[in-house]
């Protein structure tokens, strides 16, 4: 069986757990990619989030504009 990989003790200091559900076949991709880089899933979680590209509203480079509400729909004042 293979070694599982741990973050450095003491690098956790302060974090939160997460709990999302995402699909099995997302968590696998974390899983695959974090042990490619020798570190845990959530260490690779955590550099993924850290380099994630952003534009200048603060939304992912990567985002449809199309299929974001720019505000909640509001009711007209009468």
């Amino acid at each position: 069986m293979g070694q599982t990989l741990r973050r450095a003790r003491g690098t956790s200091k302060g974090n939160i757990q997460a709990g999302y559900i995402i699909p099995p076949e997302s968590k696998q991709r974390l899983a695959d990619v974090s042990r490619r880089l020798g570190i845990s899933a959530s260490e690779g979680l955590e550099l993924i989030l850290e380099h994630l590209e952003l534009d200048a509203d603060g939304l992912p480079t990567w985002a449809d504009r199309e299929n974001i509400p720019e505000a909640l729909p509001m009711a007209q004042a009468s």
